[in-house]
């Protein structure tokens, strides 16, 4: 199994690009985001939507349905979905890397599965983290036996975002741990299978997009369902998802200052608008500051990435626009939440859900800790 990536087939002009997904965002998006957050619940008529306006699938080939573009279009998208809310266009780049792997590396069934998330019939969830195996993919414990024409699975996955609405699991096992990390596989494992259970983890972040903890009990998987993808396919697909990643909360970043800015403009202390405070005024510009940077280099690293260059070319733009989009949307989310004062803390203002959204950010994809050792290594230090 080798590295499979694909430039570009088609180009799009970007400016009108940016406002058709900003206009998505508002029609789609906005009425719906509070509801979902509030309850829990994700929206299958976003997903419907979004596939109907051609938001799935936007780096995918034309063969499984998809529009041909790049990661930078897929980032684009991305960003002008989280400056409304972070969580529901997190769908999205799961459907991106759920259905990279089985349009990149499946069999031509397995492609009509990816087809079939593009067109809105299906939803795909990534079921790679396990309660001992997040950072460290190559402890996965998830166990696949084979029976006859039929593989047996056993093992507990947790914090598998959208598991309960999926209908279909790309899961990561391992079919020979003799080999290590060279003996896993994925499997497109149908979420109503016999011996597949869901139960939700209760979160404070992510909320429009539930995540959830799956049990998996003598589940049968047919051979058929075995994707020709395993252990390096989905850390390749790890830095793609950490670009999306960094789009998503520049977005988010985004989101937060334009809030913060409106309120310091318009609430009033002492005779004048507290923007007014040099305090206040130098926040709003530090804030600037780090959306212009993490803007910079999230599409940078598209860039990179659609030129088709080897990934060991790319780890460290990736990681460095990771590392700091992920800890700068901390900062502002707190620096809007600080604006917003006492009222901040209330449910009448919605600066708290964006701090409470960022705090995810820093831990997921590749923790900090992680990107910091991607950086170092490729700087050639020793950080084993």
């Amino acid at each position: 199994m080798t590295e499979k990536r694909r430039r570009p087939a088609e180009t799009v002009d970007r400016v009108m690009f940016r406002d058709t997904c900003r206009r998505f965002a508002e029609r789609e998006i906005a009425p719906i985001w509070e509801e979902a957050d509030r309850e829990s619940q994700f929206s299958r008529a976003f997903f419907t939507a979004a596939a109907n306006a051609g938001l799935i699938g936007i780096a995918a080939p034309a063969e499984v349905g998809g529009a041909g573009l790049g990661v930078h279009e897929e980032a684009i998208c991305i960003e002008e979905c989280a400056r409304i809310n972070p969580g529901l266009p997190n769908a999205l780049i799961i459907q991106g890397v759920a259905g990279g792997i089985l349009h990149d590396f499946g069999t031509a069934e397995q492609k009509e599965l990816a087809r079939a998330s593009i067109e809105g019939d299906k939803i795909l969830a990534i079921a790679v983290t396990e309660p001992d195996a997040g950072n460290d993919v190559q402890n996965v414990k998830t166990a696949a036996r084979r029976d006859g024409d039929d593989w047996k699975l056993d093992g507990i996955k947790s914090f598998i975002t959208l598991a309960g609405e999926s209908d279909v699991l790309v899961l990561l096992a391992q079919t020979d741990p003799a080999r290590g990390r060279d003996g896993m596989s994925f499997f497109a494992v149908d979420r109503r299978s016999p011996g597949v259970e869901v139960s939700r983890i209760p979160t404070y972040a992510n909320r429009p997009a539930p995540t959830y903890r799956v049990h998996l009990d003598h589940v049968r998987v047919p051979e058929a369902r075995r994707v020709p993808a395993g252990f390096r396919q989905i850390m390749m697909g790890f830095n793609r998802e950490r670009i999306l990643v960094s789009a998503r909360w520049s977005g988010h970043m985004q989101h937060a200052q334009d809030w913060a800015l409106d309120y310091a403009k318009t609430r009033h202390q002492f005779g004048r608008p507290i923007g007014a405070n040099q305090s206040i005024a130098f926040k709003l510009a530090q804030n600037q500051t780090d959306i212009e940077a993490a803007r910079l280099l999230t599409y940078q690293a598209a860039d990179r990435w659609d030129s088709g260059c080897p990934i060991a070319d790319l780890i460290q733009q990736v990681s460095c626009a990771k590392l700091f989009v992920t800890q700068a949307v901390v900062r502002v989310t707190q620096s809007a939440l600080h604006i917003g004062g006492g009222w901040g803390l209330t449910e009448e203002l919605p600066v708290m859900r964006m701090a409470l959204d960022a705090l995810v950010a820093p831990v997921t994809v590749g923790s900090f800790e992680i990107q910091l050792r991607a950086i170092a290594k490729q700087l050639g230090l020793p950080c084993d």
